[in-house]
Order: C-alpha cells, then structure tokens, then sequence
C-alpha cells in the first residue's frame, strides 16, 4: 500500500477507476437507474482497490508532464470501459428489438411502460424477453466472464494504451450490426409463426370476404404470440447461454484490437 501513497500511486489508482466506472456506465444492470449511484462509486472504488497491486505501469510511464497528457489518459480508460460495457450490452439491445418486432406483430406496439433497467419506454413483451435475458445473465455466471475480461484487460491494454485504429472501428460497427440477427434469431420461432398466421388471416379474408377478419386477428394473433412465446423458452434460454458463452471471447478480442 505504500505504492498508494505515493502522489503517482493515487493518479494510476484513479485511471484504474476510470476504466472501471466506463463498463459501470454503460454496461447492463450496471447502468440501471435503479442502482443508487453511491452504489456504483462505491463498487467502482473497492474494485479499484482490489486491482491496483496488480496493475503494472508500462516502463517509463510517469505523470510528472503535462497535466493535459493525464487527462488524455483518463479519457482513453474510461472509453475503453464504455467500449466493453457497451459490447455487453449489445446482446441486450438484440433482445430487446426482437421483442418490439413481436409486439408490433400481435398488435401490442403502443402498449408500452417506463422501463427503469434501460431508461426508456419499452413494450410489455420487449421488458418481458430484456428481464428473463438478465436473469439467464445472472444464471449462467456471465458477469464473472464480464469482470474477468475486465481484469484481463488491464494486462493487454496498460494504462493510456488504448489505439483508437480503423480495425477496432471495423469490430465495433461488426458488433452493433450483429444487433438484428441477435433481435431476429432470439424470436425467430414466434416471428415466423406470427407471419404464418398473418398470411393465413390474409388469405381466409380473401376467399371468405363475408367474415370480419379484422375482429379476429387481433385476439388470435395476441393469444398464438403468447402461447408461442411461453413454449420457445427453451430456445431463447439455450440462444442466450451460446451467446454468453462466446462473451468472454468476444470481449478479449476487442480489448487486444483495442490494444493495438
């Protein structure tokens, strides 16, 4: 602890903080509104903590230069935490998509409500698939791959080392375009059905124009999308744990680009 002592001691424990409160900014759960912020200092503080004696400084790494040089450093940590907070949070933004598209297709996109664990409105079914998707997180340990990648990352990437290069721009913009096929295999069972029954109304209104098609639509495209949503579950749990599986992965080849 007397590394900590010292005035360099107390500026490198404050990058390390910056880079731990980026993935608390942007990361899911972390993020919620509902987690008091002095609860996220206070993580953020005893995580820091725990890893400043195992950080290294790169040679010849010292903050006796400009000031401007540091502040540059602190930006660089706390972007490089937002970057991984926010590859997490991807796969949460996939999920909540394919729950808007089933929505609208059983005729339920203005039945939204404030969702506090993201900040915005969201409709029943997305809030529905975004819940049970946190609970499979929490489930299958995959925080502890997120804070291991987190550790990890402060031995790939030193301090002030993160390379902002075309080839982690290229991974990034690859990562949020996985968004819709993320959105589109997560409810793809209940999508496709809602588009069959969808065709088949279409058809029965054009071959039997006597019956109001539009008095039945709703409630059977409601009451097939819950039926189909309750028994793709498995599905959406065995999706779920192939894409938190491949996380720590994923996370460790955007912080070793990010590394240069």
């Amino acid at each position: 602890m007397e590394k900590l002592a010292s005035f360099q001691g107390i500026l490198t424990f404050w990058l390390i903080a910056a880079r731990i409160g980026g993935l608390f900014m942007s990361a899911p759960i972390l993020d919620s509104s509902v987690l008091p912020r002095q609860v996220k200092v206070a993580f953020v503080l005893i995580f820091s903590f725990l890893l400043f004696p195992v950080v290294t400084l790169p040679e010849g790494f010292n903050f006796s230069g400009c000031p401007v040089d540091y502040i540059l450093y602190f930006i660089k940590e706390i972007g490089l935490g937002v970057l991984l907070g926010y590859a997490i949070k991807l796969i949460f933004i996939g999920v909540q998509l394919s729950g808007q598209i089933i929505g609208l297709q059983m005729g339920l996109g203005m039945a939204e409500f404030f969702d506090p664990q993201v900040n915005w409105d969201m409709s029943v079914i997305s809030q529905f698939k975004n819940t049970l998707a946190m609970m499979i997180f929490i489930s299958f340990n995959a925080h502890y791959f997120c804070l291991k990648a987190l550790v990890d990352s402060f031995a790939l990437v030193p301090l002030g080392g993160l390379h902002l290069s075309s080839s982690l721009v290229r991974e990034f913009t690859s990562m949020v375009g996985n968004i819709f096929a993320i959105s589109l295999k997560a409810g793809v069972p209940v999508i496709v059905t809602l588009l069959l029954v969808q065709i088949v109304m279409g058809v029965i209104n054009r071959v039997i124009p006597q019956i109001n098609i539009f008095m039945i639509s709703l409630p059977l495209k409601i009451t097939v999308g819950i039926v189909m949503i309750g028994l793709s579950i498995p599905y959406f749990l065995y999706f779920l744990e192939g894409r938190f599986s491949s996380l720590y992965q994923n996370l460790i080849l955007l912080v070793r680009i990010a590394g240069g």
